[in-house]
């Protein structure tokens, strides 16, 4: 088993580019890299992710940490990883062999456009992003994935290259999320109700380390505060504010786990009035004070 060492000094950028040496790896170039060999890809440290990943694997098994969430991937899993995560491999085996398909943020974004209440299904997947699969149901999902791998190499020379490969993964992409989000409640509503808590939970991905009031999202989307806060419970079940202190906090957990930035720096960085309303706000979420949780990681 490789132990991979930690270094928290800085977090590492992943995009495509750091994939685009890996041996048998095919691409459509800047947008979506096939691969099912990491020899000498550096996992040391935490990573940035500035893509989003599908990950099979078929042999072998790895130890890897999600914001701050630990996940065992071993042989008939799926695995899905997604832009602004930050992610540290803990180990990995020597046997190790998986399929992965990387897209960039511009592809995935081109992806979402084109698939109805895509944010929730991610969203979704975000909060259940692995599932264990044996036999047929992972073989089929298998195909799929060997599928876009051929097509690459295939229709290199064809005009509608990017638009016949986009398509495949949105295809496996669905396979995907449908096993990863198979025991997600949907959100009961009409149209204009879903697309408001779609609408709300972009502002907060987007501004939640700015603005961590209902005000603001109320006002960004042009309704009273009262009026958000009722449709948000009734969607999720969760209060909008109980939605935007949890961003927060994951953030928070994060930067104090995979930086050594300083306590005062972190509360800086999340805009809190100074570091003891930080610290009241981080235990209430958490029930331990910031260096309590940074020392106990450590």
């Amino acid at each position: 088993m490789k132990r991979k060492p930690t270094n928290a000094n800085n977090i590492k950028k992943a995009d495509l580019s750091l994939l685009d040496f890996l041996k048998q790896s095919n691409t459509v170039p800047g947008k979506i890299v096939f691969f099912e060999n990491i020899e000498g890809l550096d996992t040391s440290g935490y990573f940035y992710l500035q893509g989003l990943a599908l990950f099979l694997i078929e042999k072998g098994h790895s130890t890897i940490e999600v914001n701050t969430t630990t996940y065992e991937l071993e042989k008939g899993c799926i695995f899905v990883v997604f832009p602004g995560q930050i992610i540290h491999v803990i180990s990995i085996s020597n046997d190790i062999k998986p399929l992965c398909i990387a897209c960039s943020i511009d592809m995935m974004n081109d992806l979402m456009s084109q698939v109805k209440d895509s944010l929730q299904l991610f969203q979704h997947a975000k909060q259940s992003p692995f599932q264990q699969r044996d036999g047929e149901e992972f073989e089929q999902i298998k195909k799929s994935f060997r599928h876009i791998q051929e097509k690459i190499k295939v229709t290199k020379g064809n005009r509608y290259h990017y638009q016949i490969i986009k398509n495949l993964v949105i295809s496996t992409a669905f396979e995907c999320i449908d096993i990863l989000t198979e025991k997600c409640i949907e959100p009961q509503g009409s149209n204009r109700k879903k697309a408001l808590f779609n609408a709300f939970l972009q502002k907060i991905e987007e501004n939640h380390r700015e603005n961590h009031s209902v005000k603001y999202y109320a006002d960004e989307l042009f309704i009273t505060p009262k009026y958000l806060s009722t449709v948000i419970e009734e969607m999720s079940g969760k209060g909008a504010k109980q939605w935007i202190d949890e961003y927060i906090a994951l953030d928070a957990k994060v930067l104090l786990q995979s930086t050594q930035k300083d306590i005062q720096e972190i509360s800086n960085e999340l805009n809190f009035i100074d570091v003891g309303f930080f610290g009241k706000f981080f235990k209430r979420m958490t029930g331990m004070t910031p260096k309590a949780f940074r020392e106990k990681k450590e």
